[in-house]
């Protein structure tokens, strides 16, 4: 097969990758129940006053202290209230000689320190609260403070192993004095960490152990741990799992009124849970609102992480220059201070930049990600983004073989993460790179590598259960609806009847009771009959209902099942016939084959579209045609000689019309890219495509090349597509006309199915 034949192929598949969204760590579990809203503030400062110099005012005031640090904004104010009450609780503490106060407020003074900046001091005030619990063994309090300690590390590299290592040492103290509370809380940061680390398998362990003792103890603030579970089951691509623990948290935080920030982070992983499913307007609605939480708390780091997942979605969307605008002012407005977010932008802004096939544009960017490719060790987790972004500059360059050992360490890092996902788009990767390289058979490996690997992520079982887990939700928060409407109504009908009747007993108490009574209990007698007839009949109705919805709801799967597997069987073919081509030497037969792949992609966009979409009958063909003409673009390499122009409206046509006219649209391309330009002569194609008020439909197809040949006649003419574009025109009861007219113009117009049936009537 030659190798432009190769590369016509490659570009047939569009070459995205997205930088998987950077995961929020949820905020810290509170100790015990401590203050939390204004309220309790207001109770606390008056019990203070009631209390005399004891035990309970230190650790009141140190609880008041921690209020005052963890409010949004970390405001001076806040801080230097802060600083008074831990004064307070730690000078009494010392009066008192009461130790485990004076180790508490040594922790609160170290937080307090690195809250404000001053991480040398902060350091300096840990190691004596260290020392002084130590000395006298204070476990809980030493655990605390190695806890604190750790909070002064980052999240990267050697920092990051620092952080676990001190949590480590607090999880092992609080598990000799059996302090339940703070071991979840160990055990659920501990599988942040490593779940950071790279270490997704092992941090599930960790947060599953943390759910069971949170579960002995009867903690009921879950959603964090819930929060955390699912983004480490996205790292593991076991999306229906993501799905149920991040519902299970927003329903956690709903039920405990959680208007903290760790909301944010909750609607920020399910938004990343809905976008690895393809569900783009979900994940950008969720995103949405995290993005409002985050701005409402002035949370940097949030915005940084949130932001650039929308610039992600956008460009998913095909909405590129939105996503480009969103992620420079993302620089300008939170400059980014990790290694993660100095990586991500680049590496989104070089995807971009590739898809929109601005080349020149994404250069700079690419060099930044070569750079942090070097910088960064090899088996640091974002190394799996770096690689994708090098082969696929390496596929656009034609170095097809410099990829082979980029393509190896992809492999090799993906299998360490336990990355299904990743490991099924490399095997992808793999196919065109062996396809371009006149490889068929390790092709066709990989190929199948890919479509085993995809659909053990994307099986029809794990489908159900995401379909199952989202209706569950749903359902459930319609009930709460329901239950609270109908206490309501109760409500509203108990006043009402207490007002009627006592109407009714004035009444009865000026006329004759006795004749009344009775001609009302007679009356009601009769209702209630009659309402339980109507109930009966009501609830047969419902059930019938359900049942035709529950029918209706299976048809529309099996269609969409159908229509998903004629475009993968469709995808199959066109691989099929590349590879065969690999071992023709005839122009003919190869000229023939690739025809016959445009005919079959013309054909796959519609089932494609008709699976992906909520309407299973019929197609936009305004969407249709702009694919079909970038797909024809791409694959003759013709977006600099000659220029398509759509002139088209958003009509909707069945299957039975979209296809037939999908294969004329691609016969009449076809034609015009191949005879209408002669000798790599520049022009122009216009696609006109219209709907009448009577319901007819017209498609036109004009260039300003050479035209037909004269005295050429259609009807004797031997072209295949000739004769394919007549018989298709017939199929859809329609008109074919062509002519020159500085150049060649083809028109076929026909009537929309709907209205042949309103004709027929």
């Amino acid at each position: 097969m030659p190798t432009h034949n190769k590369i016509h192929h490659f570009c047939s598949h569009s070459f995205k990758f997205w930088l998987i969204t950077l995961m929020l760590i949820s905020p810290a579990l509170a100790k015990g129940q401590g203050i939390r809203t204004a309220k309790e503030v207001e109770t606390a400062e008056i019990k203070l006053r009631r209390l005399g110099q004891t035990e309970s005012k230190v650790d009141l005031w140190i609880d008041l202290g921690t209020y005052y640090l963890n409010l949004p904004g970390e405001l001076k104010t806040d801080l230097a209230k802060a600083m008074q009450l831990r004064e307070q609780a730690f000078a009494l503490a010392g009066k008192i000689e009461y130790p485990k106060g004076i180790a508490k407020s040594l922790v609160l003074k170290g937080d307090i320190l690195r809250e404000s900046g001053n991480k040398i001091l902060a350091t300096k005030i840990y190691e004596q609260a260290i020392a002084y619990t130590s000395k006298l063994n204070l476990k809980d309090q030493l655990a605390e403070a190695y806890s604190a300690m750790g909070n002064l590390y980052g999240n990267e590299g050697a920092d990051l192993d620092k952080k676990i290592a001190y949590n480590e040492k607090s999880l092992k103290l609080y598990r000799l004095t059996e302090n339940k509370l703070e071991e979840g809380n160990s055990l659920k940061n501990l599988g942040d960490y490593y779940n950071i680390k790279g270490q997704p398998a092992y941090a599930i362990k960790l947060m599953d152990t943390s759910l069971a003792v949170y579960q002995t103890v009867g903690f009921k603030e879950l959603q964090g741990v819930y929060n955390n579970m699912c983004i480490t089951n996205i790292s593991l691509g076991n999306f229906s799992e993501a799905l149920k623990y991040g519902l299970l948290a927003e329903k956690t935080a709903d039920q405990l009124a959680d208007t903290s920030l760790q909301r944010s982070s909750i609607n920020n992983h399910l938004g990343l849970t809905y976008y690895y499913l393809r569900n783009d307007q979900k994940a950008l609605d969720y995103w949405l609102k995290a993005k409002n939480i985050a701005e409402r708390y002035k949370d940097p780091g949030y915005m940084q992480t949130i932001i650039a997942n929308v610039a992600t979605i956008y460009v998913r969307m095909k909405r590129f220059e939105e996503g480009i605008a969103v992620l420079k002012e993302l620089i300008k407005k939170y400059p980014p201070t990790d290694t993660q977010m100095k990586l991500r932008i680049p590496y989104i802004l070089f995807n971009t930049y590739y898809d929109i096939a601005q080349y020149a544009k994404a250069e700079p960017y690419f060099k930044t990600l070569i750079k942090f490719h070097h910088e960064l060790p090899k088996d640091d987790p974002n190394q799996i983004y770096l690689y994708r972004s090098i082969i696929r500059k390496l596929i656009h360059d034609k170095q097809f073989i410099a990829a082979d050992s980029y393509l190896k360490e992809h492999e090799k890092q993906s299998i360490q993460q336990k990355n299904l996902l990743a490991l099924s788009q490399l095997h992808r990767l793999w196919y065109d790179v062996d396809s371009a390289l006149n490889k068929p058979w390790s092709a066709v490996a990989h190929y199948k590598t890919y479509k085993r690997l995809t659909d053990s992520i994307w099986n029809n079982d794990k489908n159900k259960q995401i379909s199952g887990l989202e209706i569950e939700y749903q359902t459930e928060k319609k009930d709460k609806d329901i239950a609270l409407l109908h206490q309501k109504n109760q409500l509203q009908q108990a006043r009402i009847g207490n007002e009627e009747r006592a109407r009714y007993f004035f009444i009865v108490g000026l006329i004759i009771a006795a004749l009344f009574v009775g001609l009302i209990y007679n009356r009601y007698r009769l209702k209630k009959r009659s309402n339980l007839i109507l109930e009966q009949k009501q609830e047969e109705i419902n059930t019938q209902n359900e049942l035709l919805r529950k029918i209706l709801g299976e048809k529309e799967w099996l269609l969409r099942e159908i229509h998903h597997r004629v475009k993968n069987n469709l995808q199959i073919v066109i691989s099929l016939l590349n590879t065969q081509s690999a071992y023709l030497d005839n122009e003919d037969a190869l000229v023939a084959i690739r025809n016959s792949q445009n005919r079959m992609h013309a054909m796959s966009l519609i089932h494609q579209k008709l699976y992906q979409s909520d309407n299973l009958a019929e197609i936009d063909m305004k969407w249709y045609i702009k694919e079909l003409v970038e797909y024809m673009i791409e694959c003759f390499g013709t977006e600099k000689r000659i220029q398509f122009v759509l002139d088209t409206e958003a009509i909707k046509l069945d299957v039975a019309q979209a296809v037939p006219l999908g294969l004329i649209l691609n016969e009449a391309i076809s034609n015009a890219i191949k005879y209408a330009f002669p000798a790599g002569r520049k022009g122009n194609v216009k696609i006109t495509f219209k709907a009448k008020d009577d319901g007819t439909c017209i498609l036109s197809i004009s260039d300003d090349g050479v035209g037909l040949p004269l005295n050429f006649d259609a009807d004797d003419s031997e072209s295949l597509g000739m004769s394919l574009m007549t018989g298709l025109t017939d199929q859809l009861n329609g008109k074919i006309e062509m002519w020159n007219d500085n150049g060649l113009t083809l028109k076929v117009s026909f009537l929309r199915h709907n209205e042949l049936l309103v004709e027929n009537t």
